[in-house]
């Protein structure tokens, strides 16, 4: 008995259901709104950002010159008041030739924390960071500053340093090791010189 009025209640539950009209379905998503699976967080002045700094930059430079002259002279033996003069005959020739060529390259792979020093009109940020490490005496300092775009910035709340735009990257280092770096005080004579 209790199954078959449990049957009955299910039955009519599922009339009133189909019978019902269907609401007028909406999407859950407009046409304004941002990436699907990525919320950017409203930046301000002062927020904090890390930056990956993985730099590779190389260069060559080849150069290649070739110059050459000569000239002739020659003169007659003088006449009359000049008969002193003998006959003589002169000629010279010059060349030159030099090439020369310049390779550079360089790897830098570092972090840096930045700060928000300034929020451009259309949304991205400017931002600026100093970073200094001291090891065994070394000290080494990395510089950054440059723009970049709120959507490069990952879940982490970093961004690489090859989404940074403008950027100005300046690596330092000062102790023993940088001061060997530099040229000596002859060496710097000779180059003056020569």
């Amino acid at each position: 008995m209790y199954l078959k009025k449990l049957k009955i209640v299910t039955i009519i539950m599922l009339f009133v259901l189909l019978a019902v009209s269907p609401a007028a379905a909406k999407s859950l998503w407009s046409d304004n709104s941002k990436d699907l699976y990525q919320d950017y967080p409203d930046y301000e002045m002062g927020d904090i950002i890390t930056v990956v700094i993985e730099e590779d930059a190389s260069a060559i430079q080849s150069a290649n010159s070739d110059a050459s002259q000569s000239s002739e002279y020659s003169a007659e033996e003088g006449g009359g008041i000049l008969d002193f003069i003998p006959f003589f005959d002169f000629s010279y020739s010059d060349s030159e030739s030099a090439d020369g060529a310049t390779q550079r390259s360089g790897t830098l792979e570092a972090d840096i924390t930045t700060q928000v020093v300034d929020l451009k009109e259309n949304g991205n940020l400017k931002i600026q960071g100093k970073k200094r490490v001291k090891i065994n005496g070394e000290i080494q300092t990395i510089v950054l500053e440059g723009v970049i775009r709120p959507q490069d910035i990952n879940f982490d709340n970093e961004v690489s340093s090859k989404r940074v735009s403008n950027a100005n990257i300046e690596y330092e280092g000062e102790g023993v090791v940088g001061d060997k770096q530099e040229p000596g005080v002859l060496t710097r004579l000779f180059n003056f010189i020569f």
